[in-house]
C-alpha cells in the first residue's frame, strides 16, 4: 500500500467512509497497513502457489491495544483492546494484497487503513474464497451455516460438517496472530500473514499383487470421527483450535456404479480411486481401531468370478500407525494404499509432501522415478547367520515375509540395491517402539549414503542382550529414500512384502 500523507487526510476520510469501516484521521495516524499472506510449510491441499491465485480472498482483522486516541468515532485509552478494522483482501497478481471495494467486490488498491503511531496491532484472518477452484468459497463448504466470529472474544466458530468424497473441497485455512508494535513498524512493510490448514487430506490407492483380477465394489472407512465442529481462538500467537467429539460416521471412499461392480484392478495394477479428499484431523486414539471395509470379487485366470467377499482391514498400530504417531494431523496428506495379496489385504499409509504430485511413482514396475533420479531394482531381502558374518541367504530371499530369530546371538542382515543416478541416501525406521527396544538395528544413522558401495543398502538386526521379552515381539520396518531435497516413503518399492522379524518370548 502507498503512504498516505497527512495533508490528504480529508480526502482519505471520504474514501474510508464509503468503504467497510470508519476511522478518524487525527495526528496519531500515518502509513497505510498492507498484507502479504503466505501458506505455512505443510503437506495439505492449498500451497503457496495456489494461494497466490487470482480471486483468492482472505477476511482480515486488526485489533489494537496500548493506543491512546480516536478510532471509529470512539476514544480509546491504552488499557483497552479494541477492533480497529475488519475487511477482505484479494490476490491481485502482486505480493501485497489490496482490500475489497464494497460496491463492486473487486480489489481497490486506493483503500488503506493508516498505521497508528502508538499501540500494538494484532492481525489475523481466514480464507473465504479459493481462486484455484474456480471461485470455491466458504459458503460452498458450509452452506447456510456459515462460520461465525465473536468480535468480543475473538473466537471463530466453525459449524458442524460431515466430510465425504462429495463435499466441496474448500481447504479452509486460518492465520496465526501477528502482533506488531506501531513504533517498530517500517514504512511500506506488509504484514506477513501466514495461513494454516484446518483439515487434513486422505487419498485411496489400490495395488493388486494377488495373481488374480480384483472386481472392486466398495471401500468404506468406519469408526472415524468425521462429522465435527470446531472453534478457533485468536487470543495467542498460535490460535487454539478445538474440535467437538461427535459419534463416528462411515465414509464411503469408493462405490461402484452398479451393484455387480464395474471397477477391475488387474494383476500388478495400481489405481487411484479418487483425488485427495479433505478430512477432519484425527488423533491416534481416535484412529486406533477404525477399519477399512472392502467389498470385492476375485476373477481368476479362467474368468470365473467368486462370490461376494468382504474384508475388514483394521487401522491399528502395527499395520498402519506407529506408536509415536499423532494420528492424522491438520495440514498433512495421507495416502492409504490397500494391497491385495494372495490371501490377505494389507494397508499402508504414506505421509506425502505437496510436491509428491510432481513425481511419477510406477508401482507396476516397482520403481520410483523423478526428474532428478531413479530408485529401482530393490527388494528388501534378509540374510541370516551367526556372529558378525551374516552371509547365508534365506531359503527364499525374494518372498520371505516373516523371519524368526532361531537363537539369541543370531544376526539378520537386510539388503537391497538402489540404482541411483543422483543420490543413494536411505533410511530404515523400525517400529513399533514397544518391540524395537528388544532389537539392535545398525547403523543408527538417519541418512545412509550408498553411492560409494555400488548401490548396496545394508543394515543388521540383532537381539538386545539386555532385555528379555515376556511376550513375542514383532518388528516392522519403514524404508525411505531421498531425492530432490525430500524424503519419500519407499515401502511399496523395497519392502513390498511388509517384512517383519519375530522374537519369541523367553
Amino acid at each position: 500500500m502507498r503512504h498516505i500523507p497527512e495533508i490528504f487526510a480529508p480526502v482519505v476520510l471520504l474514501v474510508l467512509l464509503q468503504g467497510c469501516f470508519r476511522v478518524d484521521p487525527t495526528d496519531t495516524l500515518s502509513d497505510g497497513i498492507s498484507f502479504a499472506p503466505d501458506v505455512a510449510s505443510t503437506k495439505a491441499l492449498l500451497n503457496a502457489d495456489g494461494l497466490a491465485h487470482s480471486g483468492t480472498k482472505i477476511q482480515v482483522y486488526d485489533y489494537i491495544t496500548g493506543f491512546d486516541g480516536t478510532i471509529g468515532g470512539n476514544t480509546v485509552t491504552s488499557g483497552q483492546t479494541v477492533k480497529y478494522f475488519s475487511d477482505r483482501i484479494t490476490y491481485n497478481n502482486a505480493a501485497i494484497w489490496p482490500y475489497c471495494n464494497p460496491s463492486t467486490g473487486d480489489p481497490d488498491a486506493t483503500i488503506a487503513y493508516p498505521w497508528t503511531k502508538t499501540g500494538t496491532h494484532m492481525f489475523f484472518g481466514w480464507l473465504t474464497e479459493d481462486g484455484t477452484t474456480s471461485g470455491l468459497t466458504v459458503t460452498d463448504l458450509f452452506g447456510s451455516g456459515q462460520p461465525t466470529f465473536n468480535e468480543s472474544t475473538r473466537v471463530l466458530s466453525i459449524p458442524q460438517k460431515e466430510m465425504t468424497t462429495t463435499t466441496a473441497q474448500f481447504d479452509f485455512s486460518y492465520s496465526g496472530v501477528v502482533s506488531i508494535a506501531a513504533a517498530s513498524h517500517t514504512t511500506g512493510t506488509p504484514v506477513p500473514l501466514q495461513l494454516h490448514h484446518l483439515f487434513s487430506a486422505m487419498g485411496l490407492t489400490i495395488l493388486n499383487t494377488s495373481g488374480n483380477t480384483i472386481l472392486l465394489k466398495s471401500v468404506t472407512l468406519t469408526g472415524m470421527k468425521n462429522k465435527r465442529s470446531a472453534t478457533i481462538s485468536f487470543n495467542a500467537a498460535t490460535p487454539a483450535v478445538t474440535t467437538d467429539n461427535v459419534a463416528s460416521t462411515n465414509v464411503v471412499l469408493f462405490q461402484s456404479a452398479n451393484q455387480a461392480g464395474d471397477t477391475y484392478i488387474h494383476e500388478d495394477q495400481v489405481k487411484d480411486l479418487h483425488d485427495f479428499m479433505l478430512m477432519w484431523p484425527q488423533t491416534y486414539a481416535e484412529l486406533d481401531g477404525a477399519q477399512l471395509v472392502v467389498e470385492y470379487n476375485v476373477v481368476d485366470s479362467n474368468e470365473q468370478v467368486s462370490d461376494d467377499l468382504t474384508a475388514s482391514v483394521v487401522l491399528n498400530q502395527q499395520t498402519v500407525f506407529k506408536s509415536e504417531s499423532k494420528g492424522m494431523e491438520a495440514g498433512t496428506k495421507y495416502s492409504f494404499m490397500l494391497q491385495f495379496k494372495k490371501s490377505t489385504i494389507d494397508i499402508y499409509v504414506r505421509v506425502l509432501p505437496w510436491e509428491y504430485d510432481e513425481y511419477d511413482w510406477d508401482y507396476s514396475n516397482h520403481s520410483i522415478s523423478a526428474r532428478g533420479g531413479t530408485f529401482k531394482d530393490g527388494v528388501l531381502a534378509f540374510y541370516r547367520g551367526t556372529g558378525e558374518n551374516a552371509s547365508e541367504p534365506t531359503t527364499d530371499e525374494w518372498s520371505a515375509k516373516s523371519m524368526r530369530f532361531t537363537s539369541r546371538n543370531e544376526v539378520m542382515t537386510g539388503r537391497f540395491y538402489i540404482e541411483a543416478p543422483t543420490s543413494g541416501r536411505w533410511q530404515i525406521t523400525p517400529y513399533p517402539v514397544t518391540a524395537a527396544q528388544y532389537f539392535i538395528v545398525s547403523p543408527t544413522s538417519d541418512e545412509i549414503d550408498v553411492n560409494t558401495d555400488n548401490g548396496k543398502a545394508e543394515f543388521t538386526v540383532r537381539v538386545n542382550p539386555d532385555l528379555s521379552p515376556g511376550s513375542t515381539q514383532t518388528l516392522y520396518f519403514n524404508v525411505a529414500v531421498y531425492f530432490n531435497g525430500e524424503w519419500h516413503d519407499a515401502n511399496s518399492e523395497f519392502n513390498r512384502k511388509n517384512i517383519k522379524l519375530v522374537l519369541d518370548a523367553n
